[in-house]
């Protein structure tokens, strides 16, 4: 895999800073966030646009209408890092909940 595509795998899939979650005192009022749920669905659209970017690059590729490999490339690779990053992220939302119901109270 190659270097490059390091910087697009963050872009793709940078979480937004949540008050209180950075260093004491640096949260300001344009910080602001909306809810957990909002920004879930916005990493998923993301990702679902990645997907789709990297399927009609895929087939651009498949039927000869690329003129930069590389580009291509890096876009479905961006694509795949992506989709692993949020099975990843899935499985530990997951793991966490099931800890959380095996606590005894």
């Amino acid at each position: 895999m190659a270097m490059g595509g390091a910087a697009g795998i963050g872009a793709g899939l940078s979480l937004p800073m949540i008050d209180g979650a950075g260093a004491a005192g640096s949260t300001t009022s344009t910080d602001k966030v909306g809810g957990f749920g909002d920004v879930l669905r916005g990493k998923l659209d993301q990702l679902s646009q990645s997907q789709e970017v990297s399927n009609q690059a895929s087939q651009d590729l498949a039927t000869g209408d690329v003129d930069d490999i590389a580009k291509t490339m890096l876009q479905i690779e961006q694509a795949n890092v992506s989709l692993q990053l949020a099975t990843q992220l899935r499985n530990k939302a997951v793991e966490a909940y099931q800890e959380i119901l095996r606590m005894q109270i």
